[in-house]
């Protein structure tokens, strides 16, 4: 089977986007499409641990969720503005990888294609309480849990993710004895997100999880409401890392779309960050 045909079976697998598909920034990244395909590899993004990874198991496909170029667009001009940039194209080129994009069309589907197999890999699909088939509202979470009884402590709750991710360590913020009884994931928290600790109170929320966080507002918010000893806390693992094990589930879908006749792998982007201890 050829790359495009591939590629065909992806993006015809998704819903449309309407009027965005003139401008999505899913689709080819770089390499030869016309080659058979030899494998396919599924990351978060393509960093050069992943792009190896993907060698090293016999890939020449390589389907990720975020940018290739250090650009939103991955613009044409993104593969030799920078020295980095350059050496990965060389990277690919060496080992004729394809890298394909699959970001707007896997956040279209209903369920969310990248937060459904979140908390299905994590093992909480079952306490998920926002409707997974509804169009988003942005005056809510993305999604919000209820855990049973007490809750989980903050910490226990904190390892289960470090576990299942494979991370280092976990950034927390907040009051350390947190029982987690309702947790909401967040997206980009920036600035001018007071709508968020609205968001926290309104739905009573004892452990927020945002893709990523400046440190004013929402970050200074759970860091005093830990000096309060209220029961609230907030974890930062990162946006890639939060999104990543929804590329690991991608292996089951894009198996069944080329009838498991070629080799699917996951290929762990593993911590975003390293710590001096370690």
């Amino acid at each position: 089977m050829k790359i495009q045909e591939v590629m065909d079976k992806i993006y015809g697998f998704h819903p449309s986007l309407g009027e965005r598909e003139a401008e999505t920034i899913d689709g080819l990244k770089i390499g030869d499409t016309g080659q058979e395909c030899t494998g396919i590899a599924t990351g978060i993004f393509a960093s050069v641990e992943v792009i190896e990874q993907a060698h090293a198991a016999g890939a020449n496909l390589l389907l990720v969720h975020e940018p290739v170029f250090y650009d939103h667009f991955d613009k044409e001009e993104a593969k030799t503005h920078n020295e980095v940039a350059r050496k990965k194209a060389e990277l690919c080129e060496k080992y004729h990888m394809v890298i394909i994009r699959d970001h707007d069309h896997l956040h279209a589907h209903r369920p969310d294609g990248i937060y459904y197999g979140v908390m299905t890999e994590l093992g909480i699909r079952a306490y998920c309480k926002t409707d997974i088939l509804a169009k988003r509202d942005p005056g809510k979470f993305a999604f919000l849990f209820e855990f049973p009884g007490e809750g989980i402590p903050v910490k226990e709750f904190a390892s289960m993710w470090r576990d299942r991710l494979g991370l280092k360590n976990i950034r927390l913020i907040g009051n350390p004895d947190t029982m987690v009884r309702r947790m909401a994931w967040g997206g980009h928290c920036l600035n001018n997100s007071q709508g968020e600790i609205r968001k926290v109170e309104e739905a009573d929320v004892d452990l927020y999880v945002p893709g990523e966080c400046i440190d004013w507002e929402v970050a200074e918010y759970f860091k005093d409401a830990g000096g309060f000893g209220l029961n609230k806390a907030m974890m930062l693992i990162g946006h890639f890392n939060k999104e990543e094990l929804g590329m690991k589930h991608a292996v089951t879908w894009v198996s069944r779309l080329v009838d498991y006749q070629i080799p699917v792998t996951y290929c762990s982007n593993h911590d975003m960050y390293w710590y001096l201890d370690q």
